[in-house]
């Protein structure tokens, strides 16, 4: 008991010293961030030339997610990441001394920024693919109402549609680009990050159909009453898939926390523990923080996955 309060102590002791270095020097730091950020504004590179697939990848992450499209943002997103590797990796190494496990835990903490940017923009997809029907149905009436041009359909759907707030955002963000498009490759680029938004086959189909009536005036009412027919067959079927896999998440949900109680009987029970020794083992040696730290991360790992396996996309 006396090793878990000496931790817990030269924990807090860690975080009051970071603290009060943040403090100190936290302004300091921020302003050199800002004038770096500016200084890569204008030394980035060559006006038009795009991101490289990394960069480009950040920055889909934190507009769909965030809603932020500033220049700085993927800088902002690599500086949080860094400093909360350093921080962890300070922290376990003074408390834990330098080994591969803290070294990998502190990688992970560091990678924490992307993982909520993806687990994020997974549940914004997810959601946003049962906004299919509404989002069909309110733009097909639309485009046929506004005598089968596309431009006008999206800027009545935007102000028509409810209950579906991706797709307004959506929508929104599309016809901002298509008023403004110069070239057929800027338009296409709209509609791919309109289709990003949703990550589904249906909404790729749309896309291909907006691209076409947009660029070439086609009338798409056909391919679009198509789509609309297609996903009202397949959902009852997705209905019933995702009862199914909520009573399955739903159970493990209850059978984790089961799992740990069950392994502390069963020392207690057949392995001659006491409580006591079974908690001073568990938190007072270097091996059993290690275990239950992964514990802890794995189970937290398999709830985001369960969650988002357990409400399949509504898609084909």
């Amino acid at each position: 008991m006396t090793g878990t309060i000496d931790i817990i102590v030269r924990t807090l002791m860690y975080i009051i010293l970071l603290a009060g270095v943040w403090l100190f020097l936290g302004r300091h730091v921020v302003r050199f961030v800002r004038q770096r950020s500016k200084g890569y504004r204008f030394i980035d590179k060559p006006a038009g030339k795009p991101d490289n697939k990394f960069t480009a990848h950040i920055r889909l992450l934190i507009r769909i997610t965030t809603g932020k499209s500033g220049r700085d943002s993927v800088f902002y997103f690599l500086f949080l990441s860094v400093c909360l590797f350093s921080v962890s990796f300070t922290v376990t190494a003074g408390l834990f001394g330098v080994s591969i496990f803290f070294i990998l835990m502190s990688a992970l903490i560091g990678f924490l920024p992307y993982i909520y940017l993806r687990f994020r923009f997974k549940s914004l997809q997810l959601e946003g693919s049962y906004e299919a029907e509404n989002l069909l149905g309110e733009l097909t009436s639309m485009y046929k109402i506004s005598d089968f041009n596309m431009a006008s359909a999206i800027d009545k759907t935007v102000e028509t549609i409810k209950d579906s707030p991706l797709s307004k955002k959506a929508l929104f963000i599309l016809s901002l680009k298509i008023k403004d498009y110069r070239s057929r490759e800027e338009l296409e680029s709209a509609v791919d990050f309109f289709v990003s938004m949703f990550g589904t086959e249906w909404a790729v189909l749309l896309g291909m159909s907006i691209f076409e009536s947009v660029a070439n005036g086609t009338n798409v009412s056909v391919s679009l009453d198509s789509i609309l027919s297609n996903l009202k067959e397949i959902k009852s079927s997705i209905e019933k898939d995702k009862r199914a896999n909520y009573e399955a998440f739903t159970m493990v949900k209850f059978v984790i926390p089961i799992v740990y109680i069950l392994s502390v009987f069963t020392c207690v029970k057949y392995f001659g523990f006491t409580l006591g020794k079974f908690f001073y083992y568990q938190f007072n040696t270097g091996m059993g923080i290690k275990f239950f730290i992964a514990i802890v991360v794995l189970t937290v790992i398999s709830f985001w996955s369960m969650y988002i396996l357990s409400r399949p996309k509504f898609d084909f």
